[in-house]
This record gives structure tokens, sequence and C-alpha cells, in this order.
């Protein structure tokens, strides 16, 4: 319980965080020090495995027992490292580039996995609902822990027709706007069950975060949404995880315009910080 006391309402900044920039393709061409390879500018850079470790964990005795490795971008990733976030819960964060030996020892030979002591677990959605259940924001009851489910469902729905943000005569932009509408009808401004953080708020602001930033200004017509994200996103330790060196830019698949072929949709739309990739990972 004294988790959700850390994200309590009454902690919230008072500044409000924009997230309406635009993005720009950046190739950066110098070197960086922290690496004789340079700056990966996307998946397809040859760069070995690194890790970023919460914010005095790594002084901590015992380290953090929970590590979610991941390709070093959102996309599966980004919901269960914001649930750690929110709720100020210490791990490491590993981030894979091309190349990996993750096959060998993940369950099902893919990403993301979480190891939490002495066992791994792999499929994004079990992770996020897991770590819903060990920080305690799965809800208060059996029928919010319900509710819950649902929203965090819904915020998958949205996620998938994030393509119709951009037009809308695109196919998936009434699909959209129908999910959005069931979104705004369950807000309250700061949570979508209950009184208290759930997963189904960090499930929401992940995605509709992310809307924002691919097209300021898109949820304009919801309200409570609009005001949702702008408070989660001020909430000090989310205002610090956005600027920290554990979140990843966008990659141009991400933006909901199409997916390139090969490696090219894979391409980061912003550099990535230094501290990212800087200290290898060297366990398995």
């Amino acid at each position: 319980m004294f988790l959700r006391r850390l994200v309590a309402p009454a902690a919230r900044a008072a500044a409000v965080l924009g997230v309406g920039a635009s993005f720009l393709l950046v190739a950066p061409a110098h070197c960086d020090a922290a690496s004789s390879l340079g700056i990966p500018t996307g998946l397809g850079s040859k760069h070995p495995n690194s890790v970023v470790t919460f914010p005095g964990a790594e002084k901590q005795d015992p380290k953090p027992s929970l590590t979610i490795e991941y390709w070093c971008l959102r996309a599966l990733g980004e919901l269960p490292r914001l649930i750690l976030e929110a709720t100020g819960t210490p791990y490491n964060s590993v981030f894979h580039f091309s190349g990996s030996n993750y096959k060998e020892y993940t369950p099902f030979g893919q990403l993301p996995v979480l190891r939490d002591g002495g066992f791994m677990l792999c499929e994004s959605g079990a992770i996020s609902r897991h770590l819903g259940r060990v920080t305690c924001i799965d809800g208060a009851s059996l029928e919010e822990k319900a509710k819950v489910d649902m929203y965090y469902e819904l915020a998958k729905d949205i996620k998938g027709k994030m393509a119709g943000v951009h037009d809308e005569a695109h196919a998936d932009a009434k699909s959209l706007k129908t999910f959005l509408g069931h979104a705004e009808a369950a807000c309250s401004g700061e949570h979508f069950v209950g009184g208290e953080l759930t997963l189904a708020d960090v499930a929401m602001f992940e995605c509709l975060y992310q809307m924002e930033e691919i097209k300021p200004g898109c949820l304009s017509g919801f309200p409570k949404l609009s005001t949702f994200v702008q408070s989660f996103s001020s909430t000090p330790a989310i205002a610090a995880y956005l600027d920290s060196p554990r979140r990843v830019p966008l990659t141009k698949n991400e933006l909901g315009k199409g997916r390139l072929p090969g490696m090219d949709g894979y391409v980061y739309v912003q550099p990535l910080k230094a501290a990212t990739y800087a200290t290898p990972w060297k366990g398995a």
C-alpha cells in the first residue's frame, strides 16, 4: 500500500509538461565519448547491449530484483517500465541492440522478459499484469480488478488503432474515435478506476501520451483525457522518467504512418541519451 501513497494526487507537481514537440529525424554525426562505436541511431546499430539502473538502486543492498530486458525502443517494453517508474519501484532496464543472444535463455525465445528474483517471465501482457500485482496497483477489490483489466484492454485497442490519429479518412480513424469516447466517459481527469493509481491509468497514459507526441493536440476533443495526460505526466516520478536515459525515443515505425521495410523503421526520430547506451550489460 505504501507504493500507492508515493503517487497520490497531492504529490503531483504544479508545472504541466508539454508534449507537443514535433519530431525531426536526427542523425548525429559525432561520436560520443561514452562509446567507441558512436551513438546508436537505431536497432540496426552494432552496439553492445546496455543497462540503466533506477536512480539510487545501484547503491542498494541487495540490488534490485527486477530487471526488464527488451530491445532499445519503447513498443512492448514501455508499459512495464512506466509501471515501475510510477510506483517508484527500483529496477534495471536492459536494452538490446542487434546481434543479441536472448533466444538462448528466454522462455519463448523472444523479448521482452522480466527477471523477478529467481524466475523469468515473458509475454508483455503477463509482465504488465504481474507488475501490477507486485506494485499493488491491480485494483482494491474484485470489481476494481475486473475494471482495471477492462481499461487495460481498452488502452491496447486504442494503441492498435493509433494510425487513425493522422487522417480522419484512415480506416482506423472511426474505431479510434469510438475507443477514445469510451475512455473519455470513464476518466475522472485523474483516474479510470477508483481514486488511486491503477494499471489502467498507466496503460492509458502510455498510449495517450504517445498520441500527443506524434500529433500534438489530437486529444483536444476529449477534455478529460487531455487533463489526465497533463496531470499524469507532471507527477514527479513520471516527469523525471520522461527526461531520463531509461526513456528511449520513438522509432519511425511507432509514428503510426505505416511500417518501413527492414531496419529502416527502427531508426530513432530523436537521438538516444548517452547514458542509455554507455554501460554495457554483461549478464545473461
